[in-house]
């Protein structure tokens, strides 16, 4: 199960470890980019928590490129 406390900086944190890099140098609104691979997805840079089913869908796009469970 998703650890459902984490925030937008905890999953960037993950995405850049994993050797994400953002899609555009500069960011457009409140909301990020990033590339694994051929893998995009979108990150929510708002305050508090995530949402668990924005975090599933962080982690189903990035998924063929991570494997399964890499933010678990």
């Amino acid at each position: 199960m998703l650890d459902t406390g984490m925030t937008s900086r905890d999953v960037l944190r993950r995405i850049r470890r994993a050797g994400g890099t953002p899609v555009r140098l500069h960011q457009v609104g409140s909301h990020a980019k990033y590339q694994v691979g051929d893998c995009r997805t979108i990150i929510p840079l708002h305050s508090g928590d995530i949402p668990v089913g924005t975090l599933r869908a962080i982690e189903r796009d990035l998924e063929p490129c991570l494997g399964g469970r890499w933010m678990r």
